[in-house]
């Protein structure tokens, strides 16, 4: 590892064992994390020793996972299919939801769940994009779903992720495929907001989305005054904040894989996601090494050390058991 750079990134494997090329540059950039998905996914054991293979690698990689339930079930064929979070939280089930994912993810040794959705279930496009994915229009229907999920992962060990910051509910464009911009509307963007506001100290993880809104009418990821300027000095986050992964349609015309790297660590992203193009990762961390300041790299690599995910060792505790939790905030 050249200046720690490559342990501000969360990767993604082609498949369900680790290949001698992609083991090469694992072995060569120690990312923090590596981000499973149902390609990586055939079987218990399969996954149990995949796992432990990445675990094995330098620096001990911690394991993340999408696992929501419903349209995004990383795990449904070993032990789902789990409801989807709408459908959770409208029988009153939330945390029981958070606590049966964080069961399939502890079995597993995945520290950190990707989950909750906490964006608005807008009417018209936003709600085609989202679906059940979310749970409401009302953040007063979204926050009360989104603790107990929470609180669910947590009293099985595991960390959350609220996303999309600063919220996908209005963008009328998948970010998987395309730029959304958010309209200008002061009211409808602090009820976006609202459930960050209130969930900020119950989540150790927020993930930045790439929906450009009008402050700089940049990709939230890649643009300082959301990133840093509102989730950290408005709302006053001071947990992990992850990109979304930098390889979808929404940054194709914000420069290469690298640059966006960067970009989003200058913006204030602690951890960026890079989930398919491993080839690409070692560009990636050579550019976080030429552009993005020690300073700013070492205040990145502090909060995600502050999480019992950043924590793992070599020599520490292989089951993965606690993810970034809430109780890390008070070390970040």
């Amino acid at each position: 590892m050249t200046g720690g750079a490559s342990r501000l990134f969360g990767v993604g494997i082609a498949g369900p064992t680790l290949d001698p090329s992609e083991r090469a540059i694992l072995e060569k950039y120690p990312p923090r994390a590596v981000v499973l998905f149902m390609r990586n996914i055939e079987s218990e054991r399969q996954v149990a020793d995949l796992v432990t293979e990445i675990r094995a690698l330098p620096e001990s990689p911690f394991l993340a996972i999408d696992q929501e339930g419903g349209p995004v079930d990383r795990l449904r064929g070993l032990a789902g299919p789990f409801p989807s979070f709408h459908e959770a939280a409208r029988s009153g089930h939330a945390r029981r939801a958070g606590e049966l994912a964080a069961e399939a993810c502890a079995r597993l040794g995945i520290r950190l769940d990707l989950a909750p959705v906490v964006d608005r279930r807008m009417p018209g496009a936003g709600e085609t994009v989202l679906g059940d994915r979310t749970v409401a229009e009302e953040p007063e229907r979204i926050i009360p779903a989104a603790r107990d999920f929470l609180d669910g992962l947590e009293s099985r060990g595991v960390g959350g992720c609220l996303k999309h910051f600063p919220g996908l509910g209005r963008a009328a464009r998948d970010t998987h495929r395309a730029l959304p911009f958010l309209p200008e509307d002061p009211h409808q963007e602090e009820r976006d907001l609202a459930p960050f506001r209130a969930l900020k100290d119950a989540a150790g993880a927020i993930m930045v989305s790439h929906a450009a809104g009008a402050r700089d009418r940049l990709p939230a990821s890649l643009s300082f005054d959301t990133a840093t300027g509102l989730l950290r000095s408005e709302i006053g986050f001071e947990g992990v904040a992850l990109s979304d992964d930098l390889e979808m349609g929404a940054l194709e015309e914000y420069g290469d894989l690298s640059g966006r790297s960067a970009a989003a660590v200058r913006a204030g992203c602690d951890l960026v996601l890079v989930c398919s193009r491993l080839e690409a990762y070692p560009d990636c961390v050579a550019r976080i090494e030429s552009e993005v300041s020690a300073p700013r790299r070492a205040e990145a690599s502090r909060r995600i050390d502050g999480s019992a995910a950043g924590r793992a060792s070599p020599g520490g505790d292989r089951g993965g058991r606690r993810g970034i939790t809430r109780r890390d905030r008070e070390t970040v």
